[in-house]
């Protein structure tokens, strides 16, 4: 019998040297012949015996049943000795904690205490403003008051009412409220920031037939009249 090695050398060194005489190639079959020839020289022509074949037996078998075999024997050796017991769970408490436990949920929860409701985003005491000083002139030059007076002529175009406040807390709103004959006229609103002495003055036109009494209030963020000054219109 041939060699099947030898068998499929031969036919693959057949089919390279017909690729290679089709790609017009032919000098590439004189190595592929040497490497056949080198091939058939060094490789044993006797073909190899085939190692003797026992039939396996079925183990698996055999194996599965001693081994059910010993698991029963097992668990009636551990039917005949084990005796079951109950499970039990340790939390750490004993009836003595939850009899205290008990009484204390009994109880009514009973309290004296008034409920205080809590306001958020409350805002501080805004402190009072104080008014040092208030007057009624004709200008104002460099912050300071000029042509001050209660009696001015109707033939005076404008007013100034100049005040110096005091404020210790935060920037607050300040009115001017100008009364004719006890009738609003106009108001003025403005901002104080912090300050010992906040000097300030409004302005207002004088008409010439608004001959009377005239008033002005200074009035703070909350409403109130912190301090009034009056004066007169006279022909």
């Amino acid at each position: 019998m041939f060699n099947p090695e030898i068998i499929f050398i031969t036919i693959s060194l057949v089919l390279l040297a017909g690729v290679a005489y089709w790609m017009r190639v032919p000098q590439v079959i004189i190595p592929l012949s040497i490497v056949y020839l080198l091939f058939v020289l060094l490789s044993d022509p006797s073909p190899k015996p085939l190692p003797n074949l026992q039939p396996i037996k079925n183990s698996t078998s055999v194996t599965e049943q001693i081994a059910t075999n010993e698991s029963n024997a097992t668990l009636e050796l551990s039917g005949n000795t084990i005796q079951p017991t109950p499970l039990t769970f340790d939390s750490g408490r004993t009836k003595k904690t939850l009899l205290k436990k008990k009484i204390k949920n009994d109880v009514p929860k009973t309290s004296n205490k008034p409920k205080i409701k809590k306001i958020n985003n409350q805002d501080p005491e805004i402190p009072s403003l104080r008014l040092r000083d208030i007057q009624i002139c004709k200008n104002v030059v460099k912050r300071t008051p000029e042509g001050t007076d209660v009696f001015f002529n109707n033939d005076v175009d404008s007013l100034f009412c100049y005040t110096r406040i005091q404020n210790q807390g935060r920037k607050q709103e300040v009115k001017h409220i100008w009364y004719y004959e006890d009738q609003l006229m106009t108001q003025i609103r403005y901002n104080i920031k912090k300050s010992n002495i906040y000097r300030s003055w409004t302005r207002k036109t004088i008409l010439p037939h608004q001959i009377g009494q005239w008033r002005v209030d200074i009035q703070d963020s909350a409403g109130n009249i912190i301090g009034s000054k009056e004066f007169q219109i006279i022909s």
